[in-house]
């Protein structure tokens, strides 16, 4: 009788213990485990070791992404020849590129990238992207981790010393569709970084003398004038250029004509007839944000020169050399180099009319041509610049309203002293740029996240690429 009792106690345990371990395997990826055969299909790490490789001056980890691995390698080695050290799942199997290997791994080229399947021991196959580059780690994993963090398909970033470029990269995929990796040259929508190039077309017809920053806009004897003539008031009639350069025009962006949907549809002038008929605060008073200011500054672009703003926009950035810069389009009018917008929270990356917004937010560029620009207005000898000393000043002297705002320009935010700087968000699009003392960066991405903290988190990007690489030879 003692025996059967123990019999049975041993019988449940091996019931709990089989169960336990069905609970478990539940747990963990959903995954089933089929007696004497495992699902696990993972690669556990991925990474170029030194003693394989006589191109490489350090061993090489990767960055795990779900199922894409970033990895770069110093400068100077070559990625047409690289024997990986890859770890998976207990009994798995592995194809590169399509080619079954076991044992010791021979060499591939990792220039492109490179697909890995795993089998697991009962034959579900999982796929993996190796996107290998040559680059500086202590850089691009700041990157892959923010990519990481908050779903960002591609990122382009380039850092300046000294009105040199001295980092420039892509990381991950500027088109999904047919996995197009992101390069320094791709174009991506600046979003309100727009606002300094507009500030630098209303500097330069300054300098031109078509006006002053103290010009009225409305009203008698303002620049559009015979624009809007109709339902000016007292307080519309004292708008300044310097006004809407600062955001502190009076008027609020509550609504925002340029961005909220209920305007979507009208024209600019439609927008700014809104704007003059809207409750408006004492100009000059306060700073307030507002996109609309800008949509006016280029109604007052277009006047003065006589041209599109887009075409002006060329003009000025022609004479640093800059070519490669547009106002954007809809999704049927993507330029061959630029990059896809991806939109997170069931927002539109497509949603914006790119033609009206152009002015506060519709231009596109790359990182390249971004820092070509920035040499040409940083106030250094090395290159010329394209404003004046003088000009250079007053455009970035802050606000008398609010210290950190200058004429389009941020500026004293404690991440980067004695620097100007300014962020952009559409849906589809984060980007930053600073312009230093010396020391430039730039990171656009094709996505933005509306995740608690993204732009904290893409502030706290910048200033860690610039200060480590502050730091860093070239």
């Amino acid at each position: 009788m003692k025996n059967l009792k123990l019999s049975g106690i041993a019988a449940r345990l091996t019931a709990f213990a089989i169960l336990s371990l069905f609970v478990l395997s539940c747990s963990k990826e959903n995954i089933i485990i089929v007696p004497g055969k495992s699902d696990y299909n993972n690669i556990t790490s991925f990474s170029f070791d030194k003693k394989d490789n006589p191109s490489l001056t350090e061993d090489c980890t990767s960055y795990m992404s779900g199922n894409i691995l970033y990895i770069s390698v110093p400068p100077g080695a070559s990625l047409s020849s690289l024997k990986p050290a890859i770890a998976v799942s207990p009994n798995a199997t592995i194809k590169i590129n399509g080619t079954a290997v076991t044992g010791s791994l021979p060499t591939f080229d990792f220039t492109n990238i490179v697909k890995v399947v795993v089998t697991s021991e009962s034959g579900k196959n999982r796929e993996y992207k190796i996107l290998a580059q040559t680059g500086r780690k202590e850089l691009d994993r700041m990157v892959y981790a923010f990519m990481d963090k908050f779903s960002i398909p591609g990122i382009s970033f380039a850092i300046s010393k000294n009105e040199q470029i001295v980092y420039k990269t892509g990381a991950g995929f500027a088109i999904l569709v047919d996995d197009t990796r992101t390069k320094p040259n791709h174009l991506f929508r600046l979003a309100s970084i727009s606002k300094q190039f507009t500030t630098l077309c209303i500097m330069k017809l300054l300098e031109q003398g078509k006006l002053t920053v103290e010009s009225t806009v409305f009203g008698a004897g303002g620049l559009l004038e015979s624009e809007f003539p109709n339902n000016i008031t007292a307080r519309a009639a004292k708008v300044t250029v310097r006004n809407l350069l600062e955001h502190n025009s009076g008027w609020t962006s509550n609504p925002d004509p340029m961005f909220t949907t209920s305007f979507k549809g009208q024209t600019l002038d439609q927008r700014i007839t809104y704007v003059l008929n809207s409750t408006q605060n004492e100009p000059g008073s306060a700073y307030s944000y507002f996109n609309m200011g800008f949509g006016i500054l280029g109604k007052i672009i277009e006047k003065l020169s006589g041209k599109s703003y887009e075409q002006y926009l060329k003009e000025v950035m022609a004479l640093a050399g800059v070519t490669n810069v547009h106002v954007g389009g809809d999704q049927t009018q993507r330029r061959p180099d630029e990059v896809v917008y991806y939109s997170q929270d069931g927002t539109n990356g497509y949603g914006n009319e790119m033609q009206v917004i152009a002015a506060a937010g519709g231009v596109i560029a790359s990182t390249e041509e971004m820092l070509k620009l920035l040499f040409h207005i940083d106030g250094l000898t090395s290159v010329p610049d394209i404003i004046s000393p003088a000009t250079r000043t007053l455009m970035l002297t802050p606000s008398a309203a609010y210290n950190r705002y200058a004429l389009g320009w941020r500026t004293n935010h404690s991440f980067f002293p004695g620097s100007y700087y300014h962020g952009g968000n559409l849906a589809g699009t984060g980007v930053i740029w600073v312009m230093g003392q010396g020391v430039n960066a730039v990171v656009l991405c094709n996505s933005r996240s509306y995740k608690t903290g993204f732009d904290d988190e893409l502030y706290a990007l910048i200033k860690d690429l610039i200060s480590t690489a502050t730091a860093m030879n070239f």
